[in-house]
């Protein structure tokens, strides 16, 4: 399961991260979101635990636990959601040949397949 980390100190470290999250069971993965060109911590990170059970306790633990005077915010991250392709992402886990669109949004772009026949017809 994958889990959304916010309000984290910038200093925050992904070893610190994922010890956080460690006393509620196996974590897989744990990354904080850096700036690409500066790679400085955006006070946010993704954890990914396999176990839903720990998953779920560990974000029900964590969540609004103060951090440096700032309330964790923590949440499941669902399949689909804007946070999972991120979360995926960051773990290495993308797939440079699949479009992800979102909700709303019209597919555009070489890679895009247009539905519902001819334009302006």
């Amino acid at each position: 399961m994958q889990i959304y980390v916010g309000n984290l100190p910038l200093e925050f470290t992904d070893t610190e991260l994922k010890a956080l999250f460690e006393p509620f069971g196996t974590v897989r993965a744990a990354t904080i979101g850096k700036d690409k060109k500066t790679e400085v911590s955006q006070g946010y990170g993704f954890v990914e635990m396999p176990v839903k059970a720990e998953a779920r306790k560990a974000i029900d633990e964590l969540r609004g636990k103060d951090m440096q005077g700032k309330p964790l915010r923590v949440k499941a991250v669902k399949p689909g959601d804007a946070f999972h392709d991120h979360a995926r992402t960051m773990h290495g886990e993308s797939n440079p040949g699949k479009q992800v669109f979102s909700a709303g949004r019209q597919p555009r772009g070489a890679g895009a397949i247009r539905r519902g026949g001819q334009r302006g017809s």
